[in-house]
């Protein structure tokens, strides 16, 4: 690997820094998007799709109360590895992270991990 970095030329190096960049920010979008929107629900409810996210139900024990979160209604009422796997923001980061991985540089994974990670919890202190 140091063997690799030390026949680069500059160029190589700042795009091979853009791409783990890039795909830490994505990773950190995801996370954003997933734990700290309701885009999800908006669009599941906008394309009818109450089967894979039980939105339905959701409104309807969210109405009874106010405080339920989409995320512990699931880890309540449909508790699985999977629903454990998207409520959890390591856990997601994780899976998001080895795509990243495949489709980039499998070498970078734990950068598109961490990167993502650290991104995502910086902007979500900024946004409040």
């Amino acid at each position: 690997m140091l063997e690799l970095v030390f026949h680069l030329h500059s160029k190589q190096i700042i795009c091979i820094g853009m791409i783990i960049l890039i795909f830490a920010c994505v990773v950190a979008l995801i996370l954003l998007i997933w734990f700290r929107t309701d885009a999800w629900l908006e669009y599941c409810r906008l394309l009818h799709l109450d089967r894979i996210s039980f939105y339905k139900e959701f409104d309807v024990k969210h109405k009874e109360d106010a405080s339920l979160t989409y995320f512990l209604y699931l880890r309540m009422h449909h508790d699985c590895f999977f629903v454990r796997l998207v409520t959890c923001p390591i856990c997601l980061a994780v899976w998001l992270g080895l795509i990243c991985g495949i489709l980039g540089t499998l070498y970078f994974i734990p950068i598109y991990i961490i990167g993502g990670l650290l991104l995502f919890t910086i902007i979500d202190k900024l946004l409040g």
